[in-house]
């Protein structure tokens, strides 16, 4: 009699073989994914360690400069520099505010021009 594909099983051997196979090619994938995401946090190209250093004092400077401005409540704005440009992203109360974080971000010396994207509430 011949076996229909129905009644034809796999034997334990091949069983083991296919579940080892299948936690191997989960476990690669799974380093795979981790070696993707950890290239991704590195520097990015041409970006040395000093320069990272110097953007994270002008980013320091610019923060100084929000807090130090009269009714602006700094901490909600998020700061990012990168060739002169300051990026600030966040909520704040009113188009005032919003107007003033920009111009204290101008007024620090190493920035050369402001996009402001904070959003008002």
């Amino acid at each position: 009699m011949k076996k229909s594909p129905s009644n034809i099983s796999m034997n334990s051997c091949h069983k083991g073989r296919f579940y080892r196979f299948t936690w191997q090619f989960l476990l690669g994938l799974l380093i795979l994914a981790s070696a993707l995401a950890a290239i991704g946090c590195w520097n990015r190209p041409g970006q040395d360690t000093e320069e990272l250093q110097e953007n994270e004092g002008i980013i320091a400077k610019v923060k100084v400069a929000l807090v130090q401005e009269p009714g602006l409540d700094a901490a909600p704005i998020d700061i990012k520099f990168h060739n002169g440009v300051v990026t600030l992203e966040g909520f704040l109360e009113d188009e005032s505010q919003r107007q003033q974080a920009a111009q204290a971000a101008q007024n620090v010396t190493e920035v050369r021009s402001v996009v402001n994207n904070i959003q008002i509430k």
